[in-house]
């Protein structure tokens, strides 16, 4: 399984694509009537009509049929649709958003996780841990450069069996303090750089609203590239 991209709701499309465009730093791909698409060097955003928020992520699978049902993904809708070969982008200026670095998914149970997206779906699991600092566990699934990142209650849920949801979006930049001039420079809230949670990472949160979308931006040295 290949991750292709993360659609995205708006209740103006339009709007959203001009500030997405603004966001990325990139133009977008495909503009249609209900669809707007920017390619970056790992994964996609989709803009789509309709409820705020995040809404489903793209993939492409080769091999078996995709599961099936109306909870086949416990909560979670993912479309199988995606093309097996997207045209890549040209490189980004240095204070562009380059890639999808993670999409946050919040889970009441990470086994259940685990045995649908690394034994069925065939997902490297890059890590399982426990944060007892922070009373997390979490799961990152990669693929196609991008991280699934499943955050659970390190007690336990109160409920198991309640779907998945999906929560945010954290980006990758190769310039992190010129990214966040240039957005400052055309408006958007943007909190101030400090180190991330990974050693050797900043980061830097946007503040202002994106459709109800929290918004991550992220420096890696170790995933330049």
């Amino acid at each position: 399984m290949r991750f292709d991209s993360v659609q995205l709701g708006t209740p103006d499309l339009q709007r959203a694509a001009a500030r997405y465009t603004e966001l990325l730093g990139i133009p977008a791909v495909e503009r249609r009537v209900d669809r707007v698409r920017f390619q970056l060097e790992h994964g996609a955003v989709e803009l789509e009509p309709g409820e705020a928020g995040v809404r489903s992520i793209r993939v492409a699978r080769a091999g078996d049929a995709p599961p099936a049902g109306d909870d086949a993904c416990h909560g979670l809708t993912v479309r199988f649709d995606a093309p097996e070969h997207p045209a890549r982008p040209p490189r980004a200026p240095a204070d562009a958003v380059t890639a999808i670095d993670h999409v946050v998914i919040h889970s009441p149970n990470p086994d259940r996780a685990l045995q649908l997206w690394r034994d069925r779906l065939g997902v490297r699991l890059a890590l399982d841990r426990e944060f007892p600092g922070r009373g997390l566990r979490m799961l990152f699934f990669r693929s196609g450069g991008v991280t699934l990142e499943f955050v659970s209650p390190l007690a336990g849920a109160a409920d198991p069996t309640a779907p998945d949801r999906f929560f945010g979006i954290a980006y990758r930049v190769r310039d992190l303090a010129a990214c966040v001039r240039r957005l400052t420079d055309v408006g958007f809230d943007v909190s101030e750089v400090r180190p991330g949670h990974k050693r050797g990472t900043s980061v830097a949160s946007v503040r202002s609203d994106l459709d109800g979308t929290p918004t991550l931006l992220i420096d890696d040295p170790s995933r330049d590239g």
